[in-house]
């Protein structure tokens, strides 16, 4: 099937966004720093997916509080995969955040048995191992199981043919089972570190048993799930950590591993809010830790491309606005030199120092200056999601015209 959505580069700005006075949207952009950098390589697979309706496109969104609820990476995921009826390329790699006693994405629900206990990477006295999404549930109960089922609605249908479980493969980790009659394989991935469940169908609801068989069993550890498929289309992976700074990612010693998994072709970093209200705020740490999470996810894909983004406005205690955020964008644009990255600044965009009081007054951001309510977070998406496709459009003009034979 081909698609035909080249009405991008025809529209200064091909996205219709709400309007509102005090964003500023002249400034709703991706920069690029160096002549010759643009996201070659993610427009590249893109033009291919919308074009010619092929290939899988991998994008993963780093970030904190803001990103952990996943309404502003989902809002960006809708968008993209709401192109076209045919770019949705399934859910891909989640965490059922509600077995480790913290907030879930709305979309999807957890339920389980038995008792788990809940590690977030952002805590330093959480002493355990994190994978990919810096958040892991654990249990040392000798039976327990927990089931995810997608809510219908107005949420995109996320069906599936495969499911990875990523979780410990030693000899002391509990047994892990698949409640269905379906499955017809069942492969362990040693490397990566994953047990994947293969259907002659697809599914939409995923339960599994843990359970213990021998005494040098002690505890079953869960770092995430990929719901998988076959088909062709845009895989969007948010990765959310309240109170996450750069160094809490650091802490993940799996994070390389499991990456391989998703295997992301751009990836958009918004960890940075945590960091500037950190009371010893070091510049330079933030951005070597920035410098080692590239280099991680370089290690994995060397072609992954980059996007910056700067911090959204936010205050100290409800009453001092936090300045820090100024030094964050300095930050951001030189990491985006160095890496030949892109740069959003949605700090900018959103009106400037002190500007998350007008959201505030407007219904966009919560009482505590920091967090944004659920229109604020899906406007920041769609903001992200236009600037990324106008960026879109100027590459398309820049590049030979595919054209349907």
């Amino acid at each position: 099937m081909l698609f035909a959505i080249h009405f991008m580069k025809a529209q200064t700005n091909p996205h219709v966004l709400r309007q509102y006075p005090f964003v500023n949207y002249d400034s709703n952009e991706v920069r690029f720093f160096n002549d010759d950098v643009s996201f070659n390589h993610f427009y590249s697979k893109f033009d291919t997916l919308t074009s010619l309706g092929k290939g899988k496109l991998n994008i993963l969104q780093i970030g904190g509080s803001h990103i952990q609820a996943d309404v502003w990476s989902d809002q960006i995921r809708k968008n993209f995969q709401n192109i076209s009826p045919n770019l949705n390329g399934g859910r891909g790699f989640i965490f059922p955040f509600k077995l480790a006693k913290t907030n879930n994405p709305h979309y999807y629900d957890v339920t389980s048995t038995g008792n788990w206990t809940g590690y977030r990477n952002a805590v330093r006295s959480h002493q355990s191992t994190f994978g990919v999404s810096g958040i892991t549930a654990t249990t040392t109960d000798s039976l327990s199981s927990f089931k995810i089922e997608f809510k219908n609605g107005d949420n995109p249908f996320y069906d599936f043919n495969s499911i990875k479980v990523f979780h410990d493969l030693d000899s002391t980790s509990f047994c892990l089972e698949l409640i269905s009659d379906t499955c017809v394989s069942i492969e362990v991935n040693y490397e990566i570190g994953y047990t994947e469940f293969k259907f002659d169908k697809y599914q939409e609801v995923v339960e599994f048993k843990i359970y213990k068989t021998d005494s040098v069993q002690t505890h079953f550890n869960l770092y995430g799930l990929s719901l998988d498929n076959d088909d062709n289309g845009v895989v969007y992976t948010s990765i959310g950590v309240n109170g996450a700074s750069t160094s809490s990612y650091l802490r993940n010693q799996l994070f390389v591993p499991h990456l391989k998994a998703i295997n992301p072709d751009l990836v958009i970093f918004c960890i940075g809010i945590n960091d500037a209200f950190e009371p010893g705020f070091c510049s330079t740490c933030f951005e070597n830790n920035y410098d080692s999470l590239v280099a991680m996810i370089k290690s994995v894909n060397p072609n992954c491309e980059f996007l910056f983004v700067t911090n959204t406005d936010s205050y100290y205690k409800k009453k001092i606005a936090n300045k820090r955020a100024f030094k964050v964008q300095d930050i951001m644009m030189n990491l985006a030199k160095k890496h030949r990255a892109g740069y959003y600044d949605l700090f900018t965009v959103m009106g400037g120092l002190g500007s998350i009081k007008t959201w505030q007054n407007n219904g966009l951001a919560q009482k505590d200056r920091v967090h944004l309510t659920k229109n604020g977070y899906i406007l920041l998406g769609d903001l992200m999601f236009s600037a990324l496709m106008k960026e879109y459009g100027k590459w398309e003009d820049k590049v030979p015209k595919w054209e349907a034979k």
